[in-house]
Formats: structure tokens, sequence, C-alpha cells
């Protein structure tokens, strides 16, 4: 005999459903808080520090000086003239080739003519005088000799001999006088002559006049310095470049050492030089000291003009594959640009700093490279640098040297970033 069917309470049918309902919830919040959990430790871990870094290669390093300069020609001579006048004619003119004896200039002529002409005549008189004190002092001694020995004979007085020695004395005086007249004469003609004859003015040197500074009609007037009237450089065939060298560089700077050059009028063309001399001379502008560096050029083809900008590069040594580094890892400290970062003050603390970063630079030049995600400083030998590439002693090429630390939100995901304890390979 069955028993009475059991009927469930309507009371704990609903409670039991309550707790399965929240058994759901509290299984389901479990992740959810789980992942807040990890969220709000991953904000507070600190995150790794990522570096840009670059391998160490094997490459061709030139140490080059560069320097502004200015083309002239190897010899200038300047024409000028001695004596003053009127320009009367021109024989040359801007860009004229003329050789040594070449009529240049011829002054107005006549007033050196006329010179010419009255020292000839004051010439001559000088020597009809000479002629004619000659005369009288020869008349002079005559009467002394007479005298003489009609005085031995006793024929006149000792007074008369006197007058007639002492008027002899006179007129040989006057001789004399009138022998130095003429040699004035004739200097003074001379200086006439001279005069005409620096009236036409003359090429001194073979060369090209590259300048004139005088106009027929015009007055030139030689002073205290001589008027230049032409200015002639010599075979424009061979030229210099005198460059301005900082102080800083031209420790370096040695003669015969090969150089570069490019000029503005020719952008495209880059032209051969060698260092003739380094002169000691220092030149000063705005607290800038200079050096005159002096570079030989040839110039066949007579595209360099005189007084054109030359940017100069002067080889001081050339290296065939030596190991080296760029320049920005030798700048690279990590306490520093780990601050640079702007990631704060936690920022420095997560930065890997070794004991005497700090001073590594003043401990002479050193790279870093990482080792177990840390940059760890090693010290090295420098040698020549190009600027953008420096020689080093004591790395290994391939070697992945440190250049700065990779910034902003996307550092974790940018180009090239290495997880914790990895690389970055920098472009």
């Amino acid at each position: 005999m069955t028993g009475p069917a059991q009927v469930a309470s309507p009371t704990v049918a609903p409670a039991m459903a309550g707790r399965r309902k929240w058994t759901i919830a509290g299984l389901a919040a479990v992740p959810v808080l789980a992942l807040a959990g990890w969220a709000v430790y991953a904000g507070v871990r600190p995150a790794p520090i990522r570096y840009r870094t670059t391998p160490v290669v094997r490459t061709d390093v030139t140490e080059r000086v560069t320097a502004t300069g200015t083309l002239q020609p190897v010899i200038t001579s300047p024409v000028g003239a001695q004596v003053s006048g009127i320009v009367w004619k021109l024989h040359a003119d801007y860009n004229s080739t003329v050789k040594a004896g070449d009529l240049l200039v011829e002054l107005d002529p006549a007033l050196f003519r006329n010179s010419v002409a009255l020292a000839t005549a004051q010439l001559a008189q000088a020597r009809a005088d000479l002629a004619s004190t000659r005369a009288t002092a020869h008349g002079a001694g005559s009467v002394r000799d007479r005298t003489t020995l009609m005085e031995r004979r006793a024929l006149v007085s000792p007074a008369d001999l006197d007058a007639a020695q002492a008027t002899f004395g006179q007129t040989s005086g006057l001789a004399r006088s009138s022998l130095a007249q003429v040699a004035g004469a004739q200097a003074q003609l001379a200086r006439a002559e001279l005069d005409l004859e620096h009236s036409i003015i003359r090429s001194p040197v073979d060369g090209t006049v590259i300048s004139r500074n005088i106009d027929v009609g015009q007055a030139v007037a030689a002073t205290l310095t001589a008027p230049t009237l032409f200015t002639i450089a010599q075979d424009l065939r061979h030229m210099q470049v005198h460059a301005a060298v900082d102080e800083a560089d031209i420790g370096g700077v040695r003669p015969d050492q090969t150089a570069t050059f490019t000029v503005d009028a020719f952008r495209d063309d880059v032209f051969q030089a060698h260092v003739h001399e380094v002169r000691n001379a220092p030149q000063t502008a705005q607290n800038v000291v200079t050096y005159d560096v002096v570079l030989d050029v040839d110039n066949p083809e007579g595209k360099l003009r005189p007084g054109m900008t030359a940017n100069v590069l002067i080889l001081i040594v050339e290296k065939k594959q030596v190991v080296a580094v760029p320049n920005e890892a030798l700048r690279f400290r990590p306490a520093a640009t780990a601050s640079a970062a702007g990631a704060g003050p936690t920022a420095s603390a997560r930065t890997p700093t070794l004991p005497g970063a700090a001073a590594g630079a003043r401990q002479g030049a050193a790279v870093y490279v990482l080792v177990g995600g840390r940059a760890d400083r090693v010290a090295v030998k420098t040698g020549v640098t190009d600027g953008n590439l420096t020689e080093v002693w004591g790395l290994e090429p391939g070697t992945a040297v440190i250049l700065d630390v990779l910034r902003g939100k996307g550092a974790g995901t940018a180009a090239g970033a290495a997880p914790p304890g990895g690389v970055a390979r920098g472009s």
C-alpha cells in the first residue's frame, strides 16, 4: 500500500532557485575580479625599460675638417703709376691677356716732353757756363805764372803776385762750380726723360687683367703711395684657396694633405686640392679664432674665378674596415636618458644604473650594452671619427650597443621593441 504522495513545499522551491542564482553569479564574478586584480597589479608593477640599439659594424671611417674659403690667384701684381698725369690712352681692359712689357696706359706726354726740353736747355746753359769759367780760369793761371817770374826778378811787388794768385783761385772755383752745375743739369735731364718713359705704363708680368681702376681723362696723382691702375693675376690655371679653419680643428691639418671643395657656381663638380701651408697668424672675429690654410688648386679649364667661395673638406685620416659605433652610442648615459624620457622619479629608479655610471663620461669613452635586460657599461678607446661614426677598440662587430630609451606610450609595441631582457634593433 502506497503512502500518500509527497508534494514539495511551495516555500522550499524558491529558496533553492535563489541559491542556484547566487552560485552562478559568484562563479561569473571570479574572472572579472581576477582581471581587475591583474590590471591593478600591472599598473603598480614597474614597466620594463626598452632601449633602441644598433649593432657594432666594421666599415670605412674618414676624418675630415670642414672650412670655408675664397679662391685667389697664386700671384697678384698691382700695376701703379710713378708719375702724376692725365690718362691719355688705355690699351688694356678687364680680362685682357697681357705679356710682360705690353703697353697698358699712356699718360698725357705734353708736360713730360716740356720737362725734357727744359732740362736739355738747362744742361746746354750749364755746359756753356763751364766753358766760360774754364777759359777765365785758364787766363788767370797764365797771369799768375807771369807774375811769379817777374816777382823773382824783382820787376813786380809781392802784392801783385798775391793778387794774381787770388784771381786764379777764384776763377778755378767758378770752373769747378760750373762743372757741378753741368752734372746737376744732366741729372735733371735724366729725371725728365725717366718721367716721360714712366708716363707709358707697361705690364710687369704675364697674366690676365682682373681689375681696372682708371678711365681715359682721369687724373692720376702719384703722391706718397702709387695708385693702383690695374691688377694682373699671373696664370689663372693655377690658383689657391685661402680657407679659415677653426682653432679646434687646426691641430690635424698638415701641409701636403689632400682636400676637395665645391663652389656654388658648379654645384655638381668636386675640385681637387692639396694643402700648401698653414699660416700661424690667428684671425679673431666675434671671439672665434681661425687660421688661414692655403690650398693649391689646378684650374686647367678656367672654371674657377678669383673671389669664388669654396666649401672645403680637408682629409685628415682615412681608415679602412675598422670597428665603429655611432656617436650617439658614445653619448648615451642610462640614468640621464631615462629621466629625460618623461617617466618621472619612478623611471629613474627603474633605470639600471651601475655604480659610477653618472661619472662615466668623466672616466673616459664608454658605450652601454644589454646584459640580462640591464644596461652594462663597457669602456672603449676611440679613434678617428667622421662626425657620425667613431672608430672604437674593445667591442666585437655585431654587438648591440644602446642608442637611446624608447619613449612614448607605444614604446612597448613600437617597431623594434624587445621584451624584457631582449634587445630592440634600432634603425
